[in-house]
């Protein structure tokens, strides 16, 4: 991450809302991480215990159709700031935010592994074109403890 990129990041977290309530929440610190890119990016968002943003990073950048992650790494850096709670997006480069087995495999390890670690999964977005995204909370995933 370039300086410019850390600063901007950095501003749009200032300007994310004071708490996470909803998905749309997240969306304008997610744009800017890893919306309307060619290829896939997978971005995670770390919250406090009352769910305000301290701190993102993007993951992996993948290909125009996957990208393979390793789910130790979507937690270095939440441990490493002692967060409570954290939110994985990514986007789909087709455009279309339906979400794929992958996925759905890939929350269900995050949500396992969270669960060692003690911290929460809140929702995995994905985003697609022209602010279309996917909450796989909100699709009735189980996210709950």
């Amino acid at each position: 991450m370039t300086i410019f990129e850390y600063t901007f990041t950095r501003r749009r977290i200032a300007e994310s809302p004071a708490v996470v309530r909803s998905p749309s929440d997240t969306l304008p610190v997610l744009r800017d991480l890893i919306g309307d890119r060619e290829t896939e990016r997978l971005a995670v968002l770390w919250l406090d215990t009352k769910h305000h943003v301290i701190g993102s990073e993007v993951v992996y950048v993948g290909n125009v159709s996957a990208s393979l992650v390793r789910v130790g790494e979507l937690f270095r850096g939440a441990v490493r700031v002692n967060a409570t709670a954290i939110i994985v997006a990514h986007n789909h480069p087709s455009g279309d935010p339906t979400p794929s087995p992958d996925d759905m495999h890939l929350t269900a390890q995050v949500l396992a592994a969270g669960r060692l670690l003690d911290i929460e999964l809140l929702d995995h977005l994905i985003l697609g074109e022209e602010g279309t995204f996917t909450s796989l909370r909100d699709r009735g995933i189980p996210f709950d403890r």
